[in-house]
């Protein structure tokens, strides 16, 4: 009677009522390495975007940077990202009671986050020209009233929005304009707000142009007011992830995360009915106290973006390449998803090819252990969005070659410190499975996980096949996508996979089954099957984590 009573709730999608997959790559699993797509002028149609989740999008990144109190533009976008149908739409067709999502593509908020930027200039003009070796006060007073100076030798005036700026620098401290295009020394601080520097490079300055103090701790809030309005936007309309900028501290992090929590609890104090899930935050490290500080950070955060652009101007470049391999490896060794970040493909902007060094960071990064790679203004406001991500995926697949056919990486010990016994036992059963899976060749590993801890427990361990991850929820499903090599599915059935009532068995078969009709698995492929199971009442425990290899057979 019990078999009689889930039968007539099957998975929606398969055979006429057919479970639905949704993801939209060239091949039926797509790449192992994610990669995440910033949506601008040069993708912000429907059209553009359909384009760029069949051509292997994982993330769209929503940039707030410029973003003011109209929303109408980032809501298009993200409209624009859920209703993008994904390659397998069309199994929906002639389906029963299905309701499923056009795609399980995720977003990414990105937080213009606490910055120091240039303000009008002396005379309220457009630029100024800065000769090599002028003196320049960088000040908090208002210049704009001034006269400008009748040539580049100055002296000039150029004021911040950075009250501190006198107290976080010293006589020999070096400030840098404009992306670092322009470099001035401290010759003498004036007081808390105001110091004398010498320009040892020239060349224009515009107002609103970004300020740096390399190798300098800043005395910045975590969020500004801009931050925590664009962080409520993102609650409200369920973006999956936040992209924290220039993070420093731990404590930062948990300020992001006290303010997303405090918006959930509002919003559901207004709504109770509502379904409510914090975003995930991606803290992203872009200068020097970021990186020292880099195990809280970690340790605080759900993933990391390693953001070179403002890196390599904060830090030596020099440097940055071995600032990013330390966080790709500690983000591995912990478990979370680490994105590279900044200028991979950035000739494609303008060309329709890579350069050979592209080609090859991107490259390395994999290899190296990204869960994700980034573009940037190549998708967002680049001659050639299509060829960028087409270029970046063909480059992934090579790297995912060389991991796929390399000796299994998975970890020995379990390192998070404070796990329960639970999380123990799904850690040793995901390193099991990444184990039995390259031993024994198998096709693909299949799960069912409702939170999406398994799956990231088996990501940990770098599968060097795809994990097929069948989710209860379309958001946990999203969340899922910054994690190389997971694969997420949707699992639309009314069984509840975590109730000592399901048959996991009858859930685990339907997921196979799909494999098969979506062309992922066959007959005669090895496949390994992870789940959890609640215990029944005469079990003696709780959950059991489950592990199966099996032989798909003829049908």
């Amino acid at each position: 009677m019990q078999a009689t009573s889930q039968a007539r709730f099957p998975i929606k999608g398969t055979a006429s009522t057919r479970f639905l997959h949704k993801f939209a790559d060239a091949k039926p699993v797509g790449s192992m390495t994610k990669v995440v797509c910033t949506l601008g002028p040069s993708t912000d149609t429907k059209e553009m975007v359909g384009k760029l989740v069949s051509s292997g999008m994982n993330v769209a990144r929503i940039n707030f940077s410029h973003a003011g109190l109209d929303y109408s533009y980032p809501e298009k976008l993200l409209d624009l990202v859920r209703n993008a149908p994904g390659r397998h739409h069309h199994l929906a067709d002639g389906a029963v009671d299905i309701d499923m999502p056009q795609n399980l593509r995720a977003v990414l908020i990105d937080t213009k986050g606490p910055e120091i930027r240039t303000q009008p200039l002396q005379g309220n003009v457009e630029f100024v020209d800065i000769a090599p070796g002028a003196f320049v006060d960088i000040t908090i007073d208002e210049v704009f009233g001034e006269d400008s100076p009748s040539s580049a030798d100055g002296p000039h005036r150029i004021q911040i929005d950075y009250k501190s700026i006198g107290k976080s620098v010293k006589v020999g401290s070096k400030i840098l304009l404009d992306d670092g295009l322009i470099e001035l020394e401290v010759t003498e601080v004036l007081g808390k707000g105001s110091v004398t520097t010498i320009a040892l490079n020239g060349g224009p300055i515009k107002k609103n142009k970004g300020v740096n103090l390399p190798n300098t701790n800043i005395d910045l809030p975590a969020l500004t007011d801009k931050d925590k309005r664009d962080l409520l936007w993102a609650c409200k309309n369920g973006a999956d992830f936040v992209a924290a900028s220039f993070i420093r501290t731990a404590a930062n992090v948990r300020s992001v995360h006290a303010y997303l929590d405090r918006c959930i609890a509002e919003m559901k104090a207004a709504d109770p009915s509502g379904p409510y899930m914090r975003p995930l935050i991606i803290s992203k490290i872009e200068n020097k106290e970021g990186v020292d500080n880099f195990d809280d950070i970690l340790e605080e955060s759900d993933g990391i973006m390693v953001a070179r652009g403002d890196l390599g101007v904060e830090i030596p470049y020099r440097k940055v390449f071995a600032a990013q391999k330390m966080m790709v490896s500690k983000c591995n060794e912990a478990g979370k998803p680490v994105i590279v970040a900044t200028q991979m493909l950035d000739s494609m902007q303008r060309n329709p090819r890579p350069t050979r060094a592209e080609v090859t960071d991107v490259g390395t990064a994999c290899l190296d252990g990204a869960d994700a790679v980034m573009l940037s203004g190549e998708t967002a406001a680049g001659k050639y969005p299509i060829e960028s991500i087409l270029a970046m995926t063909s480059v992934i697949d090579e790297a995912d070659e060389i991991l796929n056919n390399s000796r299994c990486n998975a970890r020995d010990e379990f390192k998070a410190e404070g796990a329960d016994y639970l999380d123990e036992e799904m850690d040793a059963i995901a390193l099991s499975a990444v184990r039995s899976a390259k031993d024994m060749n198998a096709k693909v590993i299949i799960l069912i996980t409702m939170s999406g801890k398994v799956a990231g427990a088996i990501a940990r361990h770098k599968p060097t096949v795809p994990v097929l991850s069948f989710c209860t929820d379309e958001r946990i499903a999203r969340r899922l996508q910054l994690h190389r090599g997971i694969v997420p599915m949707l699992l639309q059935s009314k069984m509840d996979p975590g109730s000592s009532t399901t048959r996991m068995g009858f859930l685990r078969a339907e997921a196979v089954r799909t494999a098969k009709e979506l062309g992922i698995v066959k007959a005669g492929d090895r496949i390994v099957t992870v789940d959890r199971s609640a215990g029944k009442a005469h079990d003696t425990f709780e959950f059991s984590h489950n592990i199966k290899l099996s032989t798909i057979r003829e049908t």
